[in-house]
């Protein structure tokens, strides 16, 4: 039986500090994307598409997925570096995406 290989887009995040709980009540989560070779990314995905995401690729410490940014050419290998939950509610706050080598 064969798996697919997890992937996921990520759009770039103009909404920076306090300001992502507005994101969040409106079902986006705060990502970042960092790695040797770049920058790190302020980003933002959909709650669904990401747990989902992470899902497939075997969740919080599963296989690294590929990872593309809207609007941008290319992709990356990326693992989740922590995933960050809200103790009261269990909702997903934060992700971190570090780039992994191939």
């Amino acid at each position: 039986m064969t798996t697919q290989a997890a992937s996921l887009e990520l759009e770039p995040r103009e909404t920076l500090g306090k300001k992502v709980k507005a994101l969040r009540r409106a079902g986006i989560v705060p990502v970042h994307l960092y790695g040797r070779d770049i920058d790190s990314r302020a980003l933002q995905c959909e709650v669904r598409t990401l747990l989902r995401a992470i899902s497939q690729a075997g969740g919080e410490y599963g296989q690294p997925m590929s990872v593309s940014i809207a609007g941008e050419s290319g992709e990356y290998t990326a693992a989740t570096s922590e995933i960050q939950w809200d103790p009261r509610t269990g909702d997903i706050l934060h992700v971190d995406f570090r780039i992994v080598s191939s």
